[in-house]
């Protein structure tokens, strides 16, 4: 995709998928929670198809961006770092710090973050989307243009 697209492009639109994913999942939770609260504890168990599925295809496209986040931002940084002296390891290391570092601030706020609006994960679900928004924008607009021809596909190793 990085080739015919460029990976600014696609790590925005990675972002936005996650953004409508996200705001869907915030619905149905919504929905959900609802359901649970006039139907009772036998709509939690599973009865609600609709929300399985809906549920489940939201995952299913959760794997889009999932699998430019693996790959994309590595590549983006060996790329930008090839000539520049420094050494792609240290690059790579600095990357790995800007990813794990913003995971812990998740996992460690979430939380409070949950108890200031009495518990339940749908403020989670519904800030998730605006960050999305923001990265998506965010991504559009500043991150630099690459050559498409720099990404190559090194195609299938069998042993």
């Amino acid at each position: 995709m990085c080739q015919r697209m460029g990976a600014r492009l696609v790590w925005a639109m990675s972002n936005f998928i996650v953004f409508a994913c996200m705001a869907g999942t915030a619905i149905i939770s919504l929905v959900s929670v609802n359901k649970y609260i006039t139907e009772g504890i036998q709509h939690a168990i599973g009865e609600n198809r609709a929300i399985k599925i809906a549920s489940l295809v939201i995952f299913a496209l959760l794997g889009f961006p999932l699998s430019i986040t693996y790959s994309v931002p590595f590549s983006i940084t060996s790329d930008l770092t090839t000539d520049t002296g420094g050494g792609q390891g240290l690059a790579i290391g600095v990357l790995n710090l800007e990813i794990v570092i913003p995971q812990m601030i998740v996992s460690l706020g979430a939380g409070p973050w949950d108890a200031l609006f009495s518990g339940g994960n749908i403020p989670a679900f519904v800030l998730a989307p605006l960050f999305a928004l923001a990265a998506g924008v965010t991504a559009t607009l500043k991150l630099p243009n690459l050559s498409s021809g720099s990404f190559k596909s090194s195609g299938f190793h069998f042993g």
